[in-house]
């Protein structure tokens, strides 16, 4: 699976390479839900420590699942950091398609709120 955000910001220290940045292994708790013949729903949930994605800004959530590139019939090939596969000086729904998705590429754009609780 692949999970970015528009805004994910820079630190290599502690592994984050920019928009790029593939998010999925931090989510704490998956679900698979409502499996059926067209489908299957997951259900993640992300206890945000930092604020890698930005606060009191917009940005775009983009998720995917990656084909199986390598054809070991193991859905396991998505990259740590998706690169900017045409060169339009963004990472987006268009680089996941080039490096091929397995899945629908679901979009949602919102803004991360910048007030602490």
């Amino acid at each position: 699976m692949v999970v970015l955000t528009s805004t994910t910001i820079t630190n290599a220290a502690k592994g984050f390479s920019g928009p790029g940045t593939n998010l999925a292994n931090l989510f704490n708790l998956t679900g698979v839900t409502n499996r059926d013949k067209h489908g299957t729903e997951l259900w993640d949930t992300w206890i945000v420590g930092a604020p890698i994605a930005g606060q009191d800004v917009d940005t775009t959530l983009t998720v995917a699942v990656v084909d199986d590139l390598n054809h070991n019939g193991i859905y396991d090939d998505a990259p740590d950091v998706v690169t900017d596969q045409n060169g339009d000086g963004r990472i987006d729904l268009l680089d996941l398609k080039a490096i091929g998705v397995a899945s629908n590429i679901e979009t949602v754009k919102f803004h991360i709120n910048g007030n602490p609780a």
